[in-house]
């Protein structure tokens, strides 16, 4: 099993942020290469459309508003690994917040090299547009 872990400190109370990305429907709305999001199953399943075309389907597994956080799991997408966990959490720090997202995964054949290069982008790139996001009026 290989874990993966981005994390950045941000200006911003911990209840604000949370506020922002802890709707799992939502991260079409911060994330830069998530284009369309589509929820079924309650609100437990999302499909996320990336601007390149392809498609990744996750499931809510746990969520802890008080804690601020939850976890999904990768049901379908291109990302060539057999099983992936991924955490995403927001936690009060002097002077704002620490938010983490992290993964831990399974890789098909050697692939691990892949996928953790794959996560790593995907959740630097959305943690530096969610810092953005928060800036703008």
């Amino acid at each position: 099993m290989m874990n993966i872990h981005v994390a950045q400190c941000l200006p911003h109370a911990a209840d604000v942020v949370w506020a922002l990305i802890g709707d799992f429907g939502g991260l079409h709305r911060w994330h830069p290469r998530v284009c369309r999001l589509d929820l079924s199953w309650e609100g437990r399943i999302r499909t996320l459309h990336y601007d390149d075309g392809a498609c990744v389907v996750e499931r809510l597994e746990a969520r802890n508003d008080v804690a601020r956080r939850y976890a999904y799991v990768l049901v379908d997408g291109i990302l060539p690994v057999q099983t992936c966990r991924s955490r995403l959490e927001v936690k009060a720090a002097a002077g704002g917040c620490r938010v983490i997202w992290s993964s831990d995964f399974e890789a098909l054949g050697d692939a691990a090299g892949l996928a953790a290069a794959t996560l790593r982008a995907s959740y630097n790139s959305g943690l530096s547009a969610l810092a953005n996001a928060l800036v703008r009026p």
